[in-house]
């Protein structure tokens, strides 16, 4: 059946001004998160415990990566294992990643839900030292960075929380540069960007014995 979806809450003030100037937008930002929902929902109590966690990640990034390639010309990239979509103008990248209660809310620094590995450390000393944007290089689909390029990249993440209550969930989240990362959590951000909860309704566990392909429509105004 069809999942029912709620539109997002008000967009934060200056919220679409400061996505543009990385090149994104919410609309393709929000499907994505939308798409993970949808793929969890689709694990069963007979899957592996890590089966719905698994897929909505899987979800947000193709979702993330589709809508930034179809829409302004961006390039998949894998960059030090981290599963990202790279902006040939910009020399910025957008990974996905799991927060904590603070995430979204500009009053609190989120941090991430699970631990994340070296990468992501490495991404965000990265991050720390930049001090200017570089030349991105040329390619049709696939990024292939040179060293120069690697070393100039920047690294941002989308990062969502989900709370859900009832019948409903909500999804909150936030567009942040790490800056600074101990013991395998985000403890410093350079930038954030908080987002609009999304919000659904129309919980319904799968059967046990798993359930028929479902019809995931979106309808963003």
């Amino acid at each position: 059946m069809p999942l029912p979806f709620v539109a997002p809450t008000r967009e934060p003030a200056g919220t679409a001004e400061q996505l543009a100037t990385l090149g994104t937008k919410l609309e393709y930002l929000h499907p994505a998160l939308y798409a993970g929902e949808a793929a969890r929902r689709t694990a069963t109590p007979n899957h592996p415990a890590n089966t719905a966690g698994t897929r909505a990640y899987q979800e947000h990034v193709r979702v993330l990566r589709e809508e930034h390639i179809r829409s302004e010309g961006w390039q998949r990239l894998l960059h030090d294992h981290l599963e990202l979509v790279y902006n040939p103008e910009k020399s910025i990248a957008i990974g996905v990643m799991i927060g904590d209660a603070a995430t979204g809310n500009h009053r609190h620094s989120p941090t991430n839900l699970r631990k994340r590995g070296a990468a992501t450390a490495r991404a965000a000393e990265q991050n720390s030292a930049q001090l200017e944007l570089f030349l991105p290089p040329p390619g049709p689909d696939e990024a292939v960075l040179s060293d120069d390029e690697a070393e100039a990249l920047q690294v941002w993440f989308l990062v969502s929380y989900r709370v859900q209550a009832g019948d409903a969930v909500q999804i909150h989240s936030e567009l942040s540069l790490p800056a600074q990362v101990e013991n395998e959590f985000v403890v410093g951000w350079k930038r954030r960007i908080p987002l609009p909860v999304l919000e659904m309704d129309g919980i319904e566990p799968p059967d046990e014995d798993g359930q028929e392909e479902i019809d995931i429509p979106v309808d963003f105004r």
